[in-house]
């Protein structure tokens, strides 16, 4: 019996010599060594995108920020999701051709703010269509507007 469990105690300290093997600086690596300079990249929506597609067709085209008749001020005045009126930013595609308007860059931060990758989740497509809490309902699933914002998701760098 005294075998028995000089063995198990042997075969259990032998198993957690190896195991301390494993990790970082073991014979089984787990992980990869980030380095000094390690950070995480920021996930950016497209920009070009934005001022070409997202602000013009479901923004401007949904009057978010003024709002309808009898709207109390919407996105111009009222809400922490702040945007401003800017005249209209040219566009190649989804290239602005001309000088971006710090109006439209502030937008665009606002938006980007508001926005996931899984546009299906994000406040900037949920609060427009009133699933999540918001005054009125700015559009339907399949409008122009939210097949917009579900492309945006897709439009992604790192910096």
């Amino acid at each position: 019996m005294l075998a028995a469990r000089g063995g198990a105690l042997g075969w259990a300290l032998g198993l957690a010599a190896f195991l301390s093997g494993c990790g970082d600086e073991g014979f089984f690596p787990t992980s990869v060594d980030p380095g000094p300079d390690f950070s995480v990249a920021d996930l950016l929506f497209d920009e070009g995108f934005f001022y070409c597609q997202v602000e013009p067709r479901a923004i401007a085209a949904k009057n978010c920020g003024p709002g309808e008749a009898g709207d109390s001020g919407c996105h111009y005045t009222v809400t922490s999701f702040r945007l401003s009126a800017h005249p209209a930013v040219a566009c190649n595609g989804n290239v602005p051709t001309g000088a971006i308007p710090a109006e439209a860059r502030g937008n665009y931060t606002a938006s980007q703010a508001r926005m996931q990758r899984d546009a299906d989740s994000s406040p900037l497509l949920l609060r427009p269509l009133q699933e999540l809490e918001h005054p009125r309902k700015i559009f339907e699933t399949n409008d122009d507007a939210a097949t917009v914002i579900r492309l945006w998701s897709k439009q992604v760098t790192t910096q």
